[in-house]
């Protein structure tokens, strides 16, 4: 059963919203190109980005899915400055999974201790493809490619997750609505 984008953006911001879209993600069936993964998304459940606003990307550069966002307060990612070294990318693993690290969005000034657990896999992430009450979304696992560990940042440890946080697809690619 499909919901409005509106009310699904509105669910995911109840209580427990997280569990229910776990337990309601069907996996993408079919073909899953570059094209397909492509478009302008709602980050829903990032603790560090709670602007509503807020806008992840997905676009094909140079033969590379790569991400980029405007949070609202930055704008970082190849969408933006093609030359810039911020550029967390997908790599396709099997339809409707890739695989990603995020260790290009630390900066050089970092502390050591937050390096050497970049270095040691904590911002490396799977990505699935699916729907949730038919919404097209990309559920992510959680930190260490969902194995869970220490990451400063954080707070310390962060348990392993097989659903640590959902993308939805805005619907509009390029200006044009878009069904699924």
């Amino acid at each position: 059963m499909g919901i409005s984008f509106e009310a699904f953006i509105q669910m995911a911001a109840e209580p427990g919203a997280k569990e229910k879209m776990a337990a309601n993600f069907l996996g993408w069936q079919g073909r899953a190109l570059p094209p397909d993964w492509c478009g302008e998304l709602v980050d829903l459940f990032s603790p560090d980005d709670k602007n509503p606003d807020s806008r992840r990307f997905i676009d094909w550069i140079d033969e590379t899915m790569c991400i980029s966002a405007d949070t609202g307060g930055e704008k970082w990612g190849r969408k933006w400055d093609k030359e810039t070294s911020v550029n967390p990318i997908l790599n396709y693993k099997t339809p409707g999974v890739t695989t990603t690290n995020f260790a290009s969005k630390v900066p050089d000034d970092a502390p050591d201790a937050v390096k050497a657990e970049v270095a040691a896999g904590a911002l490396c992430f799977t990505v699935t493809m699916g729907t949730v009450f038919g919404q097209k979304v990309l559920k992510w696992n959680g930190l260490y490619d969902g194995k869970g560990g220490h990451f400063t940042p954080a707070g310390g440890h962060v348990p392993a997750s097989d659903t640590d946080n959902f993308w939805v697809y805005t619907r509009v690619t390029d200006g044009v609505k878009v069904d699924y």
